[in-house]
């Protein structure tokens, strides 16, 4: 009795089993159907990675051309807003160009006396105590010396031209930066004193970089030093991300144009460069000269709007 009763529970749980085993698998089919535990194969997954990078790339592109635009017509915007202010462009420009070929060329002096760098053509030596032209010798490091070229003005210009115009227009455009109001503020963009004081650091700078040169500091020492300078300068008297790209932008560009004037114009040259016939580390030199420059033009059309 037992035995026959034991043989119809295994029978009856064997008829369960046959019964709930097909269920199960067509409810897993069913949540695999519905893609939710459906296997792919791997060029399936690529295929799929691949189509979905491809959407994030397009989505992308209509932002960057946005954020293109909208950097473009702020700029425009900036310059409509110069355009009606009440100062005359062609008097910015004017008296920008002129501060360069007298100032910015007596500023140079403190750069061309270490023979940084040495002008091949229409050079002259000054001596300043006693007002006296005198023919040209770069080895003559006497006190009261000025070397000089007349080229110094034609290369001075583009970029006293240049960078206070776009430090100008830059500042516009970020004119709600709180660093950008304090450099315009008077008693900085608006003071002669405060902008003398700025040319007084970067003419030590300038000294420092004669030195470091003609005593043969190594090369990396030399852009190691004039690259603190460089920052000092512009965290002192700029302080704004405009300024820090416009000396960014002459840092860089500024030796690219001297290895194609030294190369191809060779109308200076460097006893001492590093590669490509140029010192490239000068390159800080420029960053400090655009801090100048842009800071002058803060300060000049300051002076013209009042």
């Amino acid at each position: 009795m037992a035995t026959t009763l034991k043989s119809g529970m295994q029978a009856g749980l064997a008829v369960q089993r046959a019964a709930v085993v097909p269920l199960q698998r067509q409810a897993s089919q069913w949540r695999n159907h519905k893609g939710r535990t459906m296997p792919q194969s791997k060029p399936a997954i690529t295929r799929a990675q691949g189509r979905g990078q491809q959407a994030a790339n397009a989505a992308k592109k209509p932002l960057k051309a946005a954020q293109q635009t909208s950097l473009f017509q702020g700029l425009a915007q900036a310059q409509g807003q110069l355009n009606d202010s009440n100062v005359s462009w062609k008097t910015f420009l004017g008296l920008s160009l002129l501060a360069g070929v007298t100032f910015g060329s007596f500023i140079q002096v403190s750069h061309n006396n270490p023979n940084l760098p040495v002008y091949d053509h229409f050079t002259f030596n000054i001596d300043v105590l006693k007002g006296q032209i005198l023919a040209y010798d770069p080895q003559n490091f006497n006190l009261g010396i000025a070397k000089q070229s007349g080229l110094v003005p034609l290369l001075l210009a583009p970029i006293w031209l240049l960078f206070p115009y776009l430090q100008v227009l830059t500042d516009q455009y970020n004119s709600d930066d709180p660093a950008t109001i304090e450099a315009n503020s008077d008693g900085k963009a608006g003071s002669l004193a405060y902008n003398l004081l700025l040319w007084g650091s970067i003419t030590a700078a300038f000294l420092l970089s004669g030195y470091v040169y003609l005593n043969d500091f190594p090369h990396w020492q030399c852009s190691l030093i004039l690259s603190v300078t460089a920052f000092l300068n512009w965290k002192a008297f700029d302080n704004t991300k405009q300024g820090l790209f416009l000396a960014a932008l002459l840092t860089v560009g500024a030796p690219l144009t001297e290895t194609v004037i030294v190369n191809g114009l060779h109308l200076w040259h460097y006893d001492r460069p590093d590669f490509f016939g140029v010192p490239h580390w000068a390159g800080w030199c420029y960053a400090q000269y655009a801090t100048g420059t842009g800071n002058f033009g803060r300060y000049l059309w300051k002076k013209l709007q009042s």
